[in-house]
């Protein structure tokens, strides 16, 4: 009889072991679920980030004056002013979001902490912009710097959002005529490239260096 009582005892004690074990399988599943879910969520915090995370954190009020750099930011100031035309190379385009970076005085995209996104990687001097009924912008900047020991032009990365297309898309960067590193396989490196050359003649204007870039965008 005691044996009995002891066998049942037992048996009760074993199916609250496997109970409680499979409770913790199934608890420990669902949060590695999430885990990975978490993981592989893009918070476009990466250098490859998509396009689209270069809008993503842009002020919800836009002007066609897009302000890249304080008063006290190292380096020559730069104003780049221009229109943007639809394919026809005639008609403005208004209401195309502007979306550009580039580097520091001394070629670095250096930050200030203050970056979310993908901007952690194109650093503090970044901005937006968009067009307005005559399809017109206005970049207020400083001249950037080349990257150091390369040779690759001093250059402004651009990218646009078109109303009506389904994504933004980047256009050839903005260089400069007085560039050394301007040369025939610079030319020849951009040819057919949305936006034209990008390359734009600046002239020196007080302290400001100032410049104007008309754009073709895409059909």
């Amino acid at each position: 009889m005691a044996n009995r009582i002891m066998t049942r005892f037992f048996q009760a004690v074993l199916v609250v072991m496997l109970f409680i074990a499979c409770v913790q399988v199934s608890s420990n599943s669902k949060t590695g679920m999430t885990s990975k879910a978490e993981s592989e969520k893009d918070d476009c915090n990466d250098p490859d980030a998509d396009i689209n995370c270069s809008f993503v954190h842009m002020p919800a009020s836009l002007s066609s004056i897009m302000n890249i750099a304080g008063k006290e930011e190292p380096g020559d100031k730069m104003i780049v002013s221009g229109t943007l035309l639809k394919s026809d190379g005639k008609t403005p385009y208004p209401d195309v979001i502007f979306y550009a970076y580039h580097t520091d005085s001394k070629g670095y995209y250096s930050k200030n902490g203050k970056e979310k996104g993908v901007q952690k990687w194109h650093g503090h001097l970044h901005g937006w912009c968009k067009t307005d009924r005559n399809g017109r912008y206005e970049i207020r900047t400083i001249r950037p710097a080349p990257y150091p020991n390369n040779k690759i032009p001093a250059h402004v990365h651009a990218a646009v959002k078109v109303p009506g297309k389904p994504s933004p898309y980047y256009i050839t960067d903005f260089v400069f005529s007085d560039d050394p590193m301007i040369n025939e396989q610079y030319r020849e490196s951009i040819k057919g490239k949305t936006g034209g050359t990008g390359i734009v003649d600046l002239v020196k204007d007080g302290s400001v260096w100032k410049g104007k870039r008309d754009i073709i965008l895409e059909p």
